[in-house]
């Protein structure tokens, strides 16, 4: 365990958590809608689902991939069909000029935040790479807790960012129209981030 593997790994994770994907999308989504502080929910459950997802996967599922690929088949379509169902709420949230402030939501809570990791295929992709690709057979479950310390700690970074993103962005469209097309857009963003993992 050398520092040319800690700086590879750290790399790929950074790279990973900082590029745009669903989690970054919807970050910026609500940031642009509803601040910075309605973010938080979505990023605390990114920050327990993506961690105990890399941990399941690596401790459990990795030795049975071969075994059942049907399974793991059916959960790339129903990650498809759930993204598409994200985009849709996404694309039709309502402007702030259609609601109340106290009927102003963000599209995902902490709850279906963590349950997402497990049908966002970012997430799974960047897990399976972690594990099949950064983790070191002489000492893997200690390469793996590195990764889950270091995945928390992009993810704090990348949700925040793209969050904050959002609400500075929000200054230059007032307009509710404008708003309205801002959401269509990290809609079409999601489904193009979804389609260059599942393509």
């Amino acid at each position: 365990m050398g520092w040319d593997w800690l700086i590879a790994l750290s790399l790929f994770i950074a790279v990973a958590g900082l590029t745009p994907g669903p989690n970054n999308i919807i970050a910026m989504t609500i940031g642009f809608n509803h601040g910075y502080r309605s973010a938080l929910p979505h990023l605390f459950g990114v920050l327990v689902g993506f961690p105990v997802m890399l941990l399941l996967i690596g401790l459990v599922l990795r030795p049975l991939m071969d075994q059942y690929a049907g399974v793991f088949l059916v959960l790339k379509y129903a990650s498809i069909a759930y993204v598409l169902y994200l985009a849709w709420r996404i694309a039709a949230a309502p402007t702030d000029a259609e609601i109340l402030p106290e009927d102003r939501t963000p599209p995902i809570t902490f709850w279906q935040s963590v349950a997402f990791q497990w049908v966002n295929p970012k997430a799974w992709a960047g897990a399976l790479t972690t594990v099949t690709v950064y983790m070191l057979p002489e000492h893997y479950r200690m390469s793996l807790g590195i990764a889950v310390l270091l995945s928390m700690l992009s993810i704090v970074v990348a949700i925040s960012m793209w969050a904050v993103i959002g609400k500075q962005i929000k200054r230059f469209l007032a307009h509710p129209n404008h708003v309205r097309m801002f959401n269509i857009a990290m809609a079409g963003l999601l489904l193009v981030a979804v389609g260059m993992m599942v393509i």
